[in-house]
């Protein structure tokens, strides 16, 4: 076990097989015909649900929520036909591509996981007596 309890290497494994999914749909991306809000679409239920898999049990730091953040804006990008060479600013990408940073993401998925766990313990604590 690593120093950092194993949660690095589970984000570059996480971001790998994310990768895999965005390069399987890559003639997807590339296609003239196929408008801007269904690749989006595409990416969030193929792509951005492989990468945030399990989340809500994932330690978050700064580092973390960086790498999955810059792996989110490079695929953002030729989704959105935004080339490397067009200045714009992360805020203006998302609001470009209808997201939120990962961080608020991941914040809103741990909340989700916390209130229903939260709410199947209620249910069983009045199960029991």
């Amino acid at each position: 076990m690593s120093e950092s309890g194993g949660t690095e290497e589970d984000v570059a494994s996480t971001i790998r097989k994310a990768n895999g999914v965005f390069v399987q749909l890559y003639p997807v991306w590339r296609k003239l015909n196929v408008s801007k809000e269904f690749k989006i679409r595409i990416f969030n239920t193929n792509v951005k649900s492989v990468l945030l898999y399990a989340c809500e049990t994932l330690k978050t730091t700064n580092k973390k929520t960086r790498r999955l953040q810059i792996f989110v804006n490079k695929c953002l990008r030729p989704i959105t036909n935004i080339k490397w060479t067009d200045l714009i600013t992360n805020e203006e990408l998302w609001r470009i591509a209808h997201q939120k940073s990962i961080e608020n993401q991941i914040k809103r998925i741990k909340w989700n996981w916390i209130g229903t766990d939260y709410v199947k313990k209620q249910e069983q604590y009045r199960k029991l007596h």
